[in-house]
């Protein structure tokens, strides 16, 4: 396949305003940028939990290994070499 991409693993923890509550969200996802991990968190944190993206504040963004992986379908997903998901 000539034109392969990299998917990566990111770890977003974010906090909601006001800060005095003290709600944090941790979240891990798969994406090929930065960019496109922090925007997926961002979807899925507002579909799940109806808070909207003024009110989330970026903590930490890092890039981790499949080692680090809490989730387990995720660790599944970046593990298996053989998975081919179609490219659209």
């Amino acid at each position: 396949m000539p034109n392969e991409v990299q998917v990566k693993n990111f770890r977003i923890l974010f906090a909601r305003k006001p800060l005095k509550n003290k709600k944090m969200f941790e979240i891990e996802i798969r994406a090929v940028s930065k960019k496109d991990a922090l925007e997926e968190a961002y979807s899925l944190i507002g579909s799940k939990h109806r808070v909207p993206r003024q009110l989330l504040v970026i903590r930490k963004v890092a890039e981790i290994d499949l080692t680090e992986l809490k989730n387990p379908i995720l660790r599944e997903i970046a593990g298996n070499d053989k998975l081919k998901l179609p490219v659209s």
